[in-house]
């Protein structure tokens, strides 16, 4: 006896991706596709990289490698921060990695440094829901900290919503974090 099985339409993925690839092109929003739900599964990857989308978010590991080993040089961020102990493996396999502690983006700036590359952080915002990143407050000391550091670089600001604290999304809460990207 088989156990559950899942189909996955990778035309449809790919169509699907496009369609939000495209709609977020007109308000300058680069999409990345995230395949922690598929285990990084590459042939969704490439669907979704078929679609537009400007790289592949994944949340661990070993899922990152398997994206890599098939091949996907396309950008990865990793949706979480590292432990220090993962952070050499961090610079070395991803482009972006979501970040709110300045120990962490420090060392990462000197174990980039020394592989001789820039490693892209996205700066996350806790905007109520409590479960990562530094308070609005905190925002501008922040940013002024990590242009210090080489071997980094601010990509963008993120925030978490709909996760830890429950907190949803709202045109209010996602203002407040356009209004942060236009202070930075």
């Amino acid at each position: 006896m088989s156990g559950p099985q899942v189909a996955i339409d990778l035309g449809r993925i790919e169509r699907n991706a496009r369609t939000i690839v495209d709609r977020c092109a007109l308000s300058g929003i680069n999409v990345f596709g995230v395949t922690k739900g598929m285990c990084g599964m590459p042939q969704v990857a490439r669907a979704m990289l078929r679609g537009g989308v400007a790289g592949i978010a994944e949340s661990r590991f070993e899922n990152i490698r398997r994206l890599r080993d098939s091949g996907i040089s396309a950008p990865i961020m990793l949706l979480r921060s590292p432990p220090m102990a993962r952070i050499e493996e961090v610079v070395r396999t991803v482009d972006i990695s979501l970040q709110s502690e300045l120990a962490t983006i420090r060392e990462i700036s000197r174990i980039a440094q020394r592989m001789g590359r820039v490693h892209d952080i996205m700066l996350m915002i806790d905007l109520g829901d409590l479960r990562e990143g530094i308070w609005p407050n905190d925002l501008i000391p922040t940013v002024e900290r990590i242009l210090e550091f080489r071997g980094v670089r601010v990509a963008g600001i993120g925030t978490n919503l709909g996760c830890f604290g429950a907190i949803m999304p709202t045109p209010e809460n996602l203002g407040q974090l356009v209004a942060h990207a236009y202070k930075t």
